[in-house]
């Protein structure tokens, strides 16, 4: 029996700083480590300006990816991302049906950190992903999940009996930093948002939030850190830059845009609230990133995030969307360190308990077993 390699198809970013780029670059890390033959192929999204284009765009990426399935040898694991299903999900179809013929011993196994079918803009935006991102499952041999909660979205999707493997993410931190050993600006209270700087993120409800405490409420000595890629949606990005110049209050936001990990850290360590309005999440990593510095967390109640922070025991929930909500409950947290304290304690012990290794080594035996078989990948 031949032994099995891994072939990577999404993109490895060489300074992660999201929690699906972190969880790709650590698994990719931990696979390359456990084995030789592991192989990374990406490609360039190309632009598109309407529906067309997009489909005639996405038609000639798949059928070009199907030149891989020509050149593989010996059993291969193909490793996906839910966020490249634009560009597999014909390829996916393709090789399910093709793979017999040409004898190849291929396997396609998807992550799924969270469905995009939901955030689509416009109805028929969304059922098109959703048939797309149905697709994309459905012609997978199984399936690697970061949550329960996203368990349980992508079993709506399947038509047939797959397995899902659930692994969670683990802490992206490269200390232990005890409580006390922060530096915090003795001037300024600093809020914290970790993502990127796109509307799926809620970065414009925080910024409506941020002139409601400020400007409504007298909080002068407020400053909020926006850490992220700010070029995934340019437009977006810009609008956030005219919204801080319009409300008055640019000089109490500052943006980072990307920044390293020793940088990352130092902002952490700054920080005194965790603020997250996200739309959607499928797991919400960098708010383990928060708990593990012990702060306390203002987020929204959508998607999984409900799984991490409870209402009133670790963190304040909102509804989604609502500035005015926000506001008040960061408020809360402003007016009452006891609270801020309280919140953060009980989030670095619910930091310690997600491992890397542990969900990586759950994998690790998942992909084993994709050929039905207890055989190992190549190391």
């Amino acid at each position: 029996m031949g032994e099995c390699k891994v072939l990577v198809l999404f993109p490895i970013c060489q300074s992660p700083i999201t929690g699906g780029e972190v969880y790709h670059r650590r698994l990719y890390d931990y696979l390359r480590s456990r084995h030789l033959q592991i192989e990374n192929i990406t490609w360039q999204i190309k632009p598109h300006h309407t529906r067309l284009e997009f489909f005639s765009n996405s038609l000639r990426q798949n059928l070009s990816l199907l030149k891989l399935l020509s050149r593989i040898e010996g059993r291969t694991v193909i490793l996906e991302d839910i966020s490249t299903s634009s560009d597999l999900f014909l390829f996916n179809l393709m090789t399910l049906l093709i793979r017999p013929l040409l004898g190849k011993e291929v396997r396609v196994i998807p992550i799924v950190t969270h469905l995009y079918a939901p955030l689509a803009k416009g109805r028929l935006n969304r059922q098109f992903k959703h048939y797309e991102e149905r697709i994309f499952l459905n012609c997978a041999d199984g399936i690697i999940v970061i949550s329960e909660f996203t368990k349980r979205t992508v079993e709506d999707l399947l038509c047939r009996s797959l397995e899902i493997a659930i692994a969670y993410p683990g802490l992206n931190v490269s200390s232990t930093r005890k409580a006390g050993e922060c530096v915090r600006d003795k001037d300024n209270l600093h809020l914290l948002f970790v993502g990127y700087i796109t509307s799926r993120k809620g970065v414009d409800t925080l910024i409506d939030s941020m002139r409601f405490l400020v400007i409504d409420q007298g909080i002068n000595n407020l400053i909020l850190d926006l850490v992220g890629d700010t070029t995934r949606d340019p437009s977006f990005f810009n609008e956030i830059v005219e919204r801080c110049e319009r409300t008055g209050i640019k000089d109490k936001i500052r943006i980072h845009g990307r920044v390293s990990s020793d940088e990352l850290e130092k902002l952490y360590a700054m920080a005194d609230i965790f603020v997250f309005p996200s739309l959607w999440e499928g797991f919400g990593m960098v708010l383990i990133e928060a708990m593990h510095n012990r702060l306390p967390i203002v987020a929204t109640n959508a998607g999984a995030i409900p799984f991490l922070v409870k209402d009133g025991e670790n963190g304040i929930l909102v509804p989604a969307r609502d500035s005015e909500k926000l506001a008040e409950s960061i408020k809360i947290l402003i007016e009452s360190p006891e609270l801020r304290r309280r919140f953060g304690e009980s989030n670095y012990r619910l930091a310690t308990q997600f491992n890397w290794d542990n969900s990586f080594s759950n994998i690790e035996s998942f992909l084993n077993k994709s050929f039905g078989t207890s055989k190992k990948l190549t190391n």
